[in-house]
Parts: structure tokens; C-alpha cells; sequence
């Protein structure tokens, strides 16, 4: 064999070796270039999907497209609907409850995803994390996800209203008992408008209830406890003092009641802190808000609540990255960008909760006291049931009806035993 044909293959070896180098080098910049596709549900729409969520992701994981799957989490039909079709998200945000972690096989326990990822929860505000392990209905502790954001009330306050009757403002700190009498003085008609004092009719009608963690039901047997607890009283008795209060039940059909909105007539409103944002729009609207009212017996102790959890789901084919994403939620750099946005944040940083609804609150003038609501520490969650699932919505409509009836507490109270009872019976006839 000649030169010239040890040549040629000499040639083609070397050709073929760079062919297979070139091969390797394009899958390995494919890989790279490869996305993980990472669906979350959570009942938001795109564009406060993108600004709270997608677009700061973008920014941590490049390698991680989160995208927002449509759907009510809390809706189990719609749950069930989605996973015939194959459509299974890899985050979703629940409580944690037998529905999800038993009857549908859904959370995934994340604890050793922590340790994995050396995740630190000593970040989060006190009682967070402990609340969140006592919810666990299975009764073993275990954290079903990291808590992303939290329920926070504060009490808004009407400058003018208390300007038109020559009454100092608020202060953080005040008790229900303050709170109150202060409402009496603010209760009257001026200028053919019937102004009153308070409000915390709607949703917020128990949150001086949340805030003394009354025990719900025996989580064994299902005997209602709460009715015959004398704190139960206590709430009533004060729903009753302001039921009372002159003026405080009339009603003017063509002029509603309202805050920020209708005619202007409260003068304070006990309501959720994520109100801020939405409130400091109004146009001439001069308020400012403080602290939720305490009891006198336990200052400082705001209502109860578990935080919403980001959970990965067991079917998700990528929960570590499916974790980093909700410990990017759950770090500093994630919680400010949501503070901003008007989450309340989880994390213990006064960074976060001066960034607190920022995001649209920066466009105007005034400085509202808005780390009020994070100064007070969440009450202890009352010790999970699964019969008290239904129990503070509960609670909560029948606090609303007190209000505008003109029953005693003890009778209602006692009616409301034997309601819940009956309820919880049909609970046990399912089960």
C-alpha cells in the first residue's frame, strides 16, 4: 500500500473522530439549552402570575420556565377534571388536608427536599413553620410545602372622620376594649350621614375569635369544644358591645355603608393588611391604618393563621427544581419582590415588610403605616381536626348573623352547638 492511501484513511479517522466530537459538544448544548417546563396552580390570573412569580424566576433560573396552569387549587371537581386529562401540576397552592394528601395522593411531604437543599427555615417568622407542622392532618408533623405568603389584618382608620369629631387617632396596640369605646364616640349622625365607628362585618367578623385559638373539636371523637369554652363568650360579648352601640345597626338602603367606598361612613375597618394597595388609589381618600385591636389578656397576639404553602405535587417528574422555586419564593430576594406586590411576607425581615405593597403605594405622596401588620405575632393555630375544616367559615357566618340579630350570647351560642353538631355527625356519616 502506498503513502497516498494511509493518507486518505489517515484522513478520514481523523474526520470521523471530529465528527463524533462535534456530535457529543451539539447534545451537550442542546441539553443546556433545554428547558425544564415546571406548571404551578394558583387561582391568579397571567398578568399577576408574570409579576409575581414568572418574571423573577426568569431571572433566577434561566434553565426554568414556570408557567401558570388555569384552575381553582380548592376545587376538587376541577382537580379531578384536570388529572383525567393528564394534567397534573408540579406546585400547587393549598392547605394541606386529607382531600389532597389521602383521597386524591397529591402533596408530597418536603422535608427531606429541605435537608437535601440545605434549606434554612429559621427565616420565617415565629410560629410559621410550627403552624403549618401542626396542620398536618395525618397528625405526624410534616411539612407539605415552605410558607409563601400569610393572612396579616391591620385596622384602616378615616382621618376625616376623626378630624369632623375632634378625636385623636388611633395607635398601634389598642384593645378591643379601647377600640370600642372609641367607636361609641364615633357613632352619630352629622350632615344628614349616619357615621359609626367600626366595622368588622364580611371575612373579618372572626378575627377577634382567631385570635384566642379556641380548641374546635375533639379531633377523635368530634365533640364540639368550642361552645362550651368561656372565651367563646368573651367574642360574642364583645360582638354584642358593638352591636349595641346606637346607630351601629341602622341602615340606609340608598346610601350603603362603606370605608373607602359607598358614602365614607366608617370610621374604622378591621380588614386584611393586602387591602393597602388597593385602598391608596382612591382618590382623596386620607387614611391611615395600625395594628389589629388585641385583647387586653394577650397584647401584641394577632388572629391565627396558617400560611399558604406552596406544595409540590408526588406526580411532578421534577420536584428539585420544582423545590427551588419555592425556596427562591421563600428566600428574602423572593419574599420582597412579592412584599412589593402586596403579599404579605413570611420571612422575619423589616426590609420585606417596609417593601409591603410598594409596588403601587410609591406612586403617592402618603407614608402609611404599613409595617403595623407585621409587628403583632401570630396567635398558636387551635390543635388540628378534620371535623373543624368547615368550622371557621362557619364561625364566621354566624358571627355576621349575631350582628344584625338581636339575640343574647348565650342562646345563640347554645344554638350554635347544636348546629355544629349536627354537622359534624353528617361528617362521620361520610366517613
Amino acid at each position: 500500500m502506498n503513502k497516498k492511501f494511509w493518507l486518505s484513511i489517515l484522513v478520514i479517522g481523523l474526520s470521523l473522530i471530529l465528527l463524533i466530537g462535534c456530535s457529543k459538544k451539539t447534545v451537550k448544548e442542546n441539553e443546556q439549552d433545554e428547558k425544564v417546563t415546571l406548571k404551578m396552580l394558583i387561582a391568579v390570573d397571567e398578568e399577576v402570575f408574570k409579576n409575581r412569580f414568572k418574571d423573577q424566576i426568569s431571572d433566577a433560573f434561566p434553565d426554568i420556565n414556570l408557567e401558570l396552569m388555569e384552575g381553582n387549587p380548592a376545587d376538587i371537581d376541577q382537580l379531578q377534571e384536570l388529572f383525567a386529562k393528564g394534567e397534573v401540576p408540579d406546585i400547587i397552592t393549598v392547605a394541606p388536608s386529607v382531600e389532597y394528601i389521602e383521597n386524591l395522593d397529591l402533596l408530597m411531604p418536603v422535608d427531606e427536599l429541605i435537608e437535601k437543599h440545605k434549606f434554612d427555615l429559621g427565616i420565617f417568622r415565629e410560629g410559621i413553620v410550627e403552624d403549618l407542622r401542626a396542620y398536618d392532618p395525618l397528625g405526624e408533623g410534616q411539612l407539605y410545602g415552605l410558607p409563601i405568603e400569610v393572612s396579616m389584618t391591620a385596622m384602616y382608620y378615616n382621618k376625616d372622620i376623626f378630624d369632623k369629631f375632634g378625636e385623636d387617632y388611633p395607635t398601634d396596640g389598642m384593645t378591643w376594649d379601647e377600640v370600642v369605646d372609641l367607636a361609641r364616640k364615633l357613632t352619630d349622625e352629622r350632615d344628614g350621614i349616619q357615621y359609626k365607628g367600626v366595622q368588622i362585618l364580611n371575612w373579618a367578623t372572626n378575627m377577634p375569635y382567631k385570635q384566642l385559638s379556641i380548641p374546635g373539636t375533639d379531633p377523635e371523637t368530634g365533640e364540639v369544644l368550642f361552645a362550651d369554652d368561656p372565651r367563646t363568650k368573651q367574642y360574642f360579648d364583645l360582638l354584642a358591645s358593638i352591636r349595641d352601640i346606637p346607630g351601629m345597626q341602622e341602615v340606609d338602603e340608598d346610601k350603603p355603608d362603606g370605608f373607602h367606598e359607598n358614602q365614607q361612613n366608617i370610621a374604622m375597618w378591621v380588614a386584611s393588611a393586602t387591602h393597602l394597595p388597593l385602598i391608596a388609589p382612591v382618590d382623596g381618600f386620607n387614611f391611615d391604618m395600625v395594628t389589629t385591636p388585641v385583647w387586653k389578656d394577650l397584647p401584641n397576639i394577632g388572629p391565627s393563621a396558617v400560611a399558604l404553602s406552596f406544595n409540590i405535587t408526588k406526580q411532578s417528574e421534577h420536584p428539585d427544581e420544582a423545590f427551588k422555586v419555592i425556596a427562591h419564593l421563600a428566600s428574602p430576594e423572593g419574599q420582597k419582590v412579592l412584599s412589593r406586590a402586596g403579599s404579605p411576607p413570611t420571612i422575619e425581615d423589616t426590609t420585606a415588610f417596609d417593601e409591603f405593597g410598594s409596588q403601587i403605594i410609591e406612586q403617592y405622596e402618603n407614608n402609611y403605616n404599613a409595617r403595623a401588620p407585621f409587628t403583632q405575632k401570630l396567635a398558636p393555630v387551635p390543635p388540628y381536626s378534620k371535623y373543624d375544616e368547615s368550622l371557621l367559615g362557619f364561625m364566621n357566618g354566624k358571627a355576621n348573623e349575631f350582628l344584625q340579630s338581636n339575640e343574647d350570647t348565650v342562646t345563640f351560642i347554645r344554638k350554635l352547638k347544636d348546629e355544629y353538631e349536627t354537622m359534624v355527625k353528617e361528617m362521620q356519616g361520610k366517613e
